[in-house]
């Protein structure tokens, strides 16, 4: 049996897709100094975090929605450990534009240094964590289908690659990748009004789950 209403996760997921959908053709471009002092540095990047923390929040509600396949019960906790590491990189990505006047004075750029770590490290972790999910949960017929989960795991793949090819790399032709993150943020909004295989209530019933 199928279900589609629109459960609480399901607006989150739309909210999430909007939000990155928002955020990420606006992303200034040029060198790492002319993108610090772009105007839309800020503005781009703090739809995107926002974007993450729905998508989070949204992945948290769908766990509590009720119970899962051990495979995409697994995939999903590791996805929201990989989705949570993304919301606080962003949020050090985001606040970068700061260290501006450092990085043109050549001196410490204590924030902007830690968003290009933590991007190394985060993008990675996301992208295999979230394709893992949406693969196992297409797969289990849970959440998405077939039909759309390339959508997702390619975007995140592609997004996932991005920073370790750009910052670890220098490759700067690989910046393109960073825009595959829409290719997601329509699996999202396609996810969130696809008919899913109606499951056992979860926490808010007061059925037994493990918790996050």
């Amino acid at each position: 049996m199928t279900t589609s209403r629109f459960s609480p996760w399901r607006i989150l997921f739309v909210v999430a897709a909007l939000l990155l959908l928002a955020g990420g053709p606006q992303h200034p471009g040029g060198s790492m100094a002319e993108m610090l002092a772009h105007p839309m540095w800020f503005a781009s990047h703090a739809l995107v975090t926002a974007g993450f923390a729905a998508m989070l929040v949204g992945l948290v509600l769908f766990r509590r929605s009720g119970t899962l396949p051990e495979r995409s019960s697994r995939w999903l906790r590791l996805a929201l450990i990989g989705t949570a590491l993304q919301v606080i990189e962003m949020f050090f990505h985001t606040a970068a534009s700061v260290d501006h006047a450092n990085l043109m004075a050549g001196r410490a750029t204590p924030i902007l240094t830690t968003h290009l770590v933590l991007s190394a490290l985060c993008y990675p972790i996301f992208a295999v964590t979230v394709a893992g999910f949406i693969l196992a949960a297409a797969r289990d017929r849970v959440l998405g289908s077939n039909w759309i989960s390339w959508l997702g795991i390619l975007g995140v793949l592609g997004h996932g690659a991005a920073a370790p090819l750009v910052v670890v790399g220098g490759f700067i032709g690989a910046r393109v990748l960073f825009t595959m993150m829409m290719l997601a943020a329509i699996w999202l909004l396609l996810a969130a009004f696809w008919p899913v295989r109606e499951r056992a209530p979860g926490f808010a019933a007061g059925t037994p789950a493990r918790a996050l």
